[in-house]
C-alpha cells in the first residue's frame, strides 16, 4: 500500500550549483553529500516538510536506471513513493503482471524497488519502505 511520496529523484549536471539554489536561493536544509561508486554518482538529500529532493550528480546516465527513460536530460528522474512492505508491493504488482526494474535492492537506509516507466506511462516510480520510518 502506498503512503506518501518519499522523495523526487532530480538529474543534475552540477551538484555543487544544484545544492547553492535549493539551500542559498530557497533556504532549504542539505544533508551529506553522498559518493556511490556502482552506479558511479554523487547524490544529496534536500529536506522539504516530510518528503525529500534527492539531487543526482551521475558520471555517466546509462549506467544508472535513467537508462529506460526516454530523455536523459537534467530534471525529474524519478518519484520514490513509500510503501509499508516493500517485498509485498513488489510481490503483488508482478503477480499483475506490471513491469518492474531490476530486483529490490537496499540503499541509503531503505529498502527499493523501481517500477518500469513504460507501466507507469513515462514515469520512473521507485517504491521505498524506509528502514527507519521519518
Amino acid at each position: 500500500m502506498i503512503v506518501k511520496i518519499d522523495h523526487i529523484g532530480i538529474m543534475v549536471a552540477d551538484l555543487e550549483a544544484a545544492l547553492r539554489f535549493y539551500t542559498e536561493t530557497l533556504g532549504l536544509t542539505a544533508g551529506p553529500i553522498e559518493t556511490r561508486d556502482d552506479p558511479p554518482m554523487r547524490r544529496c538529500c534536500v529536506r522539504v516538510a516530510d518528503a525529500e529532493l534527492e539531487l543526482i550528480e551521475a558520471r555517466d546516465r546509462e549506467q544508472t536506471m535513467m537508462r529506460f527513460l526516454p530523455h536523459r536530460a537534467s530534471g525529474v528522474y524519478h518519484v520514490g513513493l513509500r510503501v509499508e512492505d516493500v517485498d509485498a508491493e513488489t510481490s503483488r504488482l508482478r503477480e499483475q503482471g506490471v513491469p518492474l526494474v531490476g530486483g529490490t535492492r537496499e540503499g541509503s537506509g531503505m529498502r527499493i524497488q523501481y517500477v518500469h516507466p513504460d507501466a507507469a506511462h513515462g514515469l520512473m516510480i521507485e517504491l521505498v519502505t524506509r528502514k527507519r520510518p521519518d
